[in-house]
């Protein structure tokens, strides 16, 4: 195997019926008049931020790759959110379990200093630590394929 590319979205289902329940509770509100008084403004600045953040959830991924260039990861579809780490400037990479409550504080764009952490969901991740003393973990859900074609091209680069 040459190359690796992993794309991932946040479907647990628990996160799946916590947004889905709060959109429908919402939602109720929104469309009932529950009270004597008419629908006021506050039930339609409610619905709005709800509706955007499960919609943020939804869309989106978490893409990684390795390949002969080195390791690259992205949160799409925001640009801002993307790392790439060569060969040449990595000390130690390896696939291994780790805690994503304890160790980052969940799932998403984690970490503090200079352990950050890119991750969707699950335990396994590819932990990458720089020459210059950066840690970085991708989450991933496969962990076999990415660990062949890390001791492909890491053991070249040693």
């Amino acid at each position: 195997m040459r190359v690796f590319e992993e794309e991932q979205a946040f479907r647990q289902w628990w996160l799946l019926l916590i947004l889905s329940t709060t959109l429908i509770g919402t939602g109720i509100a929104f469309f009932r008049d529950l009270s004597e008084f008419p629908v006021t403004n506050w039930k339609y600045l409610s619905f709005i931020p709800l509706f955007f953040i499960a919609g943020m959830f939804w869309i989106t991924r978490l893409h990684t790759r390795i390949d002969k260039a080195g390791i690259s990861t992205k949160f799409e579809p925001y640009g801002i959110f993307k790392r790439s780490y060569k060969w040449n400037d990595i000390s130690k990479v390896y696939v291994r379990k780790y805690k994503p409550l304890m160790e980052y504080g969940g799932w998403g764009i984690r970490g503090f200093n200079k352990a950050k952490a890119y991750n969707v969901s699950g335990n396994m991740g590819i932990q990458i630590i720089t020459k210059d003393g950066e840690r970085f973990l991708i989450g991933t859900k496969k962990p076999s394929e990415a660990e062949k074609v890390i001791k492909r091209y890491h053991e070249k680069t040693d």
